[in-house]
């Protein structure tokens, strides 16, 4: 009797200690995003069609405040904002464009005026340290090409002013 408990303790806990390779596929996108911070961290982040974009570092995201207008943007996304204020949110129809990492033949670009909806809200606008941080997301559409949703949109960027 006591051998059975033994080797029912010790299968119950080799079962514990397995490693299940299918925790990494169904990890959720958006755990795989940017963390949401505010200290210019310079990340920029969203799901495209549920499809999680991550970039970091200044290479391929941008941020220019100049005139009373904030543009700003990372990976194909780009973003303009007039007279940005912190806690508002702003229409982004008309006013954000989209264009797919893609260097196929098939790559589709989605201008101004193909965004139907979407907001982006600043949480952080620091004209001291420049630093912009908030979330975004919007859908946009154009011809011979699907429609793209952007949810769960995050930034943390220094801009240059």
């Amino acid at each position: 009797m006591k051998r059975n408990f033994f080797i029912l303790f010790a299968l119950f806990f080799a079962l514990l200690s397995c490693n299940n390779d299918d925790d990494n596929a169904s990890q959720n996108p958006i755990d795989q995003l940017p963390p949401a911070t505010q200290t210019g961290e310079n990340t920029f982040g969203c799901l495209v069609n549920g499809e999680p974009m991550a970039i970091e570092g200044l290479l391929n995201m941008t941020a220019i405040y100049q005139g009373g207008f904030i543009q700003f943007g990372g990976g194909g996304i780009y973003m303009i904002v007039s007279d940005p204020n912190v806690n508002t949110e702003y229409s982004l129809i008309g006013e954000a464009r989209f264009t797919e990492d893609d260097d196929g033949p098939a790559m589709c670009y989605y201008d101004f005026e193909n965004t139907y909806e979407g907001f982006v809200k600043f949480s952080k606008i620091d004209q001291t340290n420049y630093i912009i941080s908030g979330t975004f997301e919007f859908s946009t559409v154009t011809e011979n090409c699907e429609t793209v949703h952007i949810t769960n949109g995050r930034f943390d960027m220094q801009y240059i002013p």
